[in-house]
């Protein structure tokens, strides 16, 4: 049985590496010319934990803040980390006009103070997409996270680069 339980747990935690490979490798190349910088803060309020096999944990929430382009947003935010300081992150920032979001994969390493709440998390995001403006966005940079498991809240700063409008959207402009 024991086996068959690691055997589980390798395959789910290679999927998940492929799943964020997978992720990262659908944004076009971008021009560099249309890239702009890109800061962003976020918030977010665990909504929900669930224990995975092979020892995996899948965090999720709903998440708010400002970014560079898009303004104010909101979004649901998924995360699975492992026991060896490893995470995976998906979310979406829907800009408050209903109409633009971005669509971020992240990646990267955490750790967690010694009988603390507390997970400092380092990592590199990827945008994987948008609508509105940000229709086929592209973009990269990478992210710092603050997570406090007992009080169920996160801080997190996403800084790097991405388009400030899509050829559909030539009206968005620099902020």
């Amino acid at each position: 049985m024991r086996r068959l339980w690691n055997t589980t747990a390798r395959r789910i935690g290679s999927a998940l590496a492929l799943a964020v490979l997978t992720l990262c490798s659908l944004a076009a190349p971008a021009a560099a010319a249309n890239q702009v910088p890109f800061t962003a803060t976020a918030t977010a309020v665990l909504t929900g934990v669930t224990r995975l096999p092979g020892g995996l944990t899948q965090f999720d929430g709903i998440s708010s803040g400002n970014a560079t382009h898009l303004g104010d947003f909101t979004g649901p935010v998924m995360r699975i980390q492992d026991h060896q300081g490893n995470f995976a992150t998906t979310t979406d920032l829907h800009g408050a006009n209903g109409d633009d979001s971005v669509s971020l994969a992240i990646s990267g390493r955490f750790e967690r103070t010694r009988g603390s709440c507390v997970i400092i998390s380092m990592g590199n995001y990827t945008v994987t997409g948008g609508t509105g403006a940000f229709a086929n966005a592209t973009g990269s940079g990478i992210t710092a996270t603050e997570f406090d498991e007992c009080a169920g809240t996160a801080m997190g700063t996403y800084t790097g680069r991405s388009p400030s409008r899509t050829r559909a959207n030539p009206g968005l402009t620099p902020g």
